[in-house]
């Protein structure tokens, strides 16, 4: 099969008839400012169309100074879409970048590099600036705060970079206010593997807000070195209808719907032997036979801010240190 060659700015100039000078000149739109002609004009437009032009983007990119293309970095090490909260994260990037018509780049794995060589693969030039979700206590975003590198935060805020959040504290503080006028007494709090700043927030916010309202928490998972495996889960669920209402605070969401398939699979009645809660609202899966109780949190709106900020800095403008969004109680079945 024959391939066929790119064709080139010399070609259209050819087939008008011009100089590639005027050629480019109409091309970026700049012949206005020109004594090109009209008529030349569509002479150009029009060879270009039949030859089925496309302009060199890295061309263009090194004239103008930018790519129009934004990044997505995971410091937790990929973007995992089949998760809730990253579908709703990389629908809002998209939603940013159409509407200030920019490209998204995601960054995949970088295991075993160092914090200088990803940054230096992340700001090499294919992007303008960069949406990260990572840890505050992650090397690399000392890196990018230190840098002139445009970075926008979300999800977490970092030391030293604009940030787009959800109000975590309020939302926790609702779920706890909410389990009490329900009559919970007693709950388990099972904490993040992870330690990123949104997490803390939760956390620290449900046990004040639960502490004060009279009710008794213990935390369960890596913060408190104690893990909730089967055997004490089996162990404190078999005991729920005989105890005081018992509430499970989950995280996220993903950890409420893992405790909620395992409660299906062994007879445990929610939220009759036990109530579990969640937080994010992301979605809901298609196998849940529960509406959970959690706490929506606006990512897609999230994400779609953090676009918008980091155009502006693009433009030399300045936005806010920390940006929160407001966050609702999504009142389910579960508590």
């Amino acid at each position: 099969m024959r391939r066929h060659s790119m064709v080139k700015m010399k070609d259209v100039a050819d087939r008008a008839g011009v100089s590639v000078m005027t050629v480019s000149l109409v091309l970026r739109g700049s012949a206005s400012r020109s004594r090109i002609s009209q008529e030349t004009c569509q002479r150009v437009l029009d060879a270009a169309k039949e030859l089925r032009y496309l302009p060199n983007a890295r061309g263009r990119a090194l004239r103008s100074g930018y790519t129009n293309i934004i990044g997505l970095y995971a410091g937790h090490g990929f973007v995992n879409v089949r998760l809730p909260f990253f579908t709703e994260i990389v629908s809002g990037l998209q939603e940013g970048c159409e509407q200030v018509k920019k490209d998204l780049l995601l960054h995949g794995i970088f295991h075993g590099h160092t914090p200088e060589d990803i940054f230096t693969e992340l700001a090499d030039g294919r992007i303008d600036g960069l949406v990260v979700n990572m840890p505050p206590d992650d090397p690399l975003a000392q890196w990018l705060a230190d840098s002139r590198f445009p970075v926008i935060a979300i999800a977490d805020a970092l030391p030293d970079i604009p940030s787009v959040v959800v109000d975590d504290a309020a939302g926790s503080r609702l779920l706890a206010e909410h389990l009490q006028s329900r009559g919970y007494r007693r709950g388990i709090y099972l904490s993040s593997e992870v330690r990123p700043v949104s997490t803390i927030r939760r956390r620290d916010a449900f046990l004040k807000r639960a502490s004060d309202l009279g009710m008794a928490v213990e935390e369960i998972g890596a913060a408190s070195g104690q893990r909730l495996d089967d055997g004490y889960l089996h162990a404190l669920l078999a005991q729920a209808p005989r105890r005081e209402p018992t509430a499970i605070v989950c995280w996220n969401d993903t950890s409420a719907y893992e405790m909620l398939a395992y409660c299906r699979l062994n007879g445990i009645r929610v939220p009759e032997d036990i109530a579990i809660v969640g937080f994010d609202g992301c979605s809901t899966p298609h196998d849940s036979v529960w509406a959970l109780t959690t706490v929506r949190a606006p990512w897609a709106e999230a994400a779609r801010t953090a676009v918008l900020y980091l155009d502006t800095l693009l433009k030399g403008k300045s936005v806010p240190p920390e940006t929160v969004l407001p966050v609702e109680l999504i009142r389910g079945q579960t508590a």
